[in-house]
């Protein structure tokens, strides 16, 4: 039980660190299109991508089951380009700019376009994961969405939740993807056996 708990638990934080340029983004968007809007749409997206995330760890098991846990030099791959590409200073950061009146729809396409590197992790993290692993993973990872809308909700309003805040912690993503790929390459060998 302890297992599923703290698988759960890591996807949640895999969730989270990768949902941190997400995170800033939601709060800027619900000052300028309404928490509504942009917390159904941040949501929206989150359940897509989990959702084929978890439909892509099914495929590869089917199709190459011994060789999941390959697919965890994407998300070190992405992590180590995004370390390299931070110390070049050649790292845009973009801010979303959507007009006041976006639809849900458009408030969707960008926060999966913005989730690119969470299914990078997650997708890997699940494919490499007995089935019960992945019920944990996946209502972890869903947890961790609904946390950070609540964040959206109550912190657009509050003076400590500035983008400077959300800035810091977006330093974190690539170390959590290198670790995350690390996890599901060295966790592959024992899968082997």
């Amino acid at each position: 039980m302890l297992d599923f708990v703290l698988f759960g638990i890591s996807a949640f934080m895999a969730q989270i660190l990768t949902n941190l340029d997400n995170l800033a983004a939601l709060l800027a968007l619900t000052l300028v299109s309404g928490a509504k809007r942009s917390v159904f749409g941040f949501l929206l997206a989150q359940v897509i991508v989990i959702s084929a995330a978890l439909l892509l760890a099914l495929g590869v098991e089917d199709v190459v089951p011994h060789w999941a846990g390959y697919l965890g030099i994407i998300p070190l791959s992405l992590g180590v380009v995004a370390l390299i590409r931070r110390k070049r200073g050649t790292d845009s950061e973009a801010n979303p700019n959507l007009e006041t009146g976006a639809s849900i729809i458009m408030v969707t396409l960008l926060f999966i376009s913005l989730s690119l590197d969470t299914f990078a992790v997650l997708a890997p993290l699940l494919a490499d994961s007995a089935p019960s692993f992945r019920t944990a993973g996946v209502i972890g990872a869903t947890l961790a969405a609904l946390s950070l809308a609540t964040v959206a909700l109550f912190g657009a309003k509050a003076p400590f939740m500035s983008g400077a805040l959300a800035r810091r912690l977006e330093r974190l993503v690539p170390y959590v993807m290198i670790c995350a790929g690390l996890y599901i390459l060295s966790n592959s060998w024992t899968d082997a056996v």
